[in-house]
């Protein structure tokens, strides 16, 4: 599969908010979403274009109701034999797992939603700590915690009707910083993101590099109609497996970005990786510092 239509999808995933049950606090918790909407169904287009003006396109459908999210994201992908492979991809966000599925081979895998963890940290607060947890967000420009690494707000504008507010992170790639970033061998990512402002989703988002450009585009939303709970669900006969590294994994760094927000002090996340036979074996580690970039 192409490269960046990998990072694309990956950006999406990680735009989208993983869902959890609602609470009273004196001040918001962070960790649950509130729409301005019981349901809501938004299809998007995709584009994604790499290497010598090869382009690949695709769709995506975002189904919303109550405290669940399913991603659906169809696409046709050329090969290196210019055969187009077609691929159908599903996310599904409850309050307990995260699921990833191939609807084409049928098999997947789940993870626990990491918020399962951090709502209730979070409704353990005191006051006091709600309100520095509130201002440290603020302070580093986080409008939303599924929202990390938007950059700078950068204007305004509507898209379908709903007001988004445009972010954009990142230097944006002109002919002439091209060439210098290619013969210095540096790498470069741009994202520019359109969100809209009430739901804190994205309706539009650009990103661009040195392998190639993406677009992510909404085209049509719909608002509190019927959705069947069936398609918050894996179908039937899909294979689905537990993966406890990441499930681990995703945990500790949700726990320490929680951490980091409560007391400001930055926190280290890091993991023992079990052993994979691929060209070499090898015990690895991985680690990631939560602290001010975000």
């Amino acid at each position: 599969m192409n490269r960046f239509y990998i990072a694309i999808l990956s950006l999406i995933i990680f735009l989208f908010p993983c869902l959890s049950y609602a609470g009273e606090t004196s001040l918001p918790n962070p960790y649950v979403i509130s729409y301005p909407f019981k349901s809501a169904i938004i299809h998007y287009d995709m584009k994604n274009e790499y290497g010598h003006g090869k382009v690949s396109e695709g769709t995506q459908t975002v189904y919303i109701k109550g405290d669940k999210l399913a991603k659906i994201t169809k696409g046709a992908l050329p090969d290196s034999n210019g055969e187009v492979k077609h691929t159908e991809n599903l996310w599904l966000f409850t309050p307990d797992y995260v699921y990833e599925a191939d609807l084409i081979t049928k098999t997947g895998t789940k993870i626990d939603n990491p918020k399962k963890y951090t709502k209730p940290a979070y409704d353990n607060l005191s006051t006091e700590e709600e309100k520095a947890f509130h201002n440290r967000m603020e302070k580093r420009g986080i409008i939303s915690i599924d929202l990390l690494g938007l950059g700078e707000k950068i204007g305004t504008e509507s898209i379908l009707g709903r007001e988004c507010d445009i972010y954009q992170s990142g230097k944006e790639l002109t002919p002439e910083n091209l060439s210098e970033a290619l013969e210095g061998g540096a790498g470069s990512f741009y994202m520019k993101s359109w969100i809209w402002r009430t739901a804190k989703i994205p309706l539009k988002v650009k990103t661009s590099g040195l392998r190639g450009s993406n677009e992510l585009i909404a085209t049509k939303v719909e608002e509190d109609l019927k959705i069947p709970e069936k398609i918050f669900t894996v179908p039937p006969g899909t294979n689905i497996t537990y993966d406890k590294e990441k499930s681990e994994f995703e945990k500790r760094e949700a726990l320490a970005r929680f951490e980091l927000y409560k007391t400001g002090k930055p926190m280290v996340v890091k993991m023992k990786l079990k052993k994979q036979k691929m060209e070499r074996k090898a015990n690895s580690g991985t680690s990631k510092i939560i602290g001010d970039n975000k």
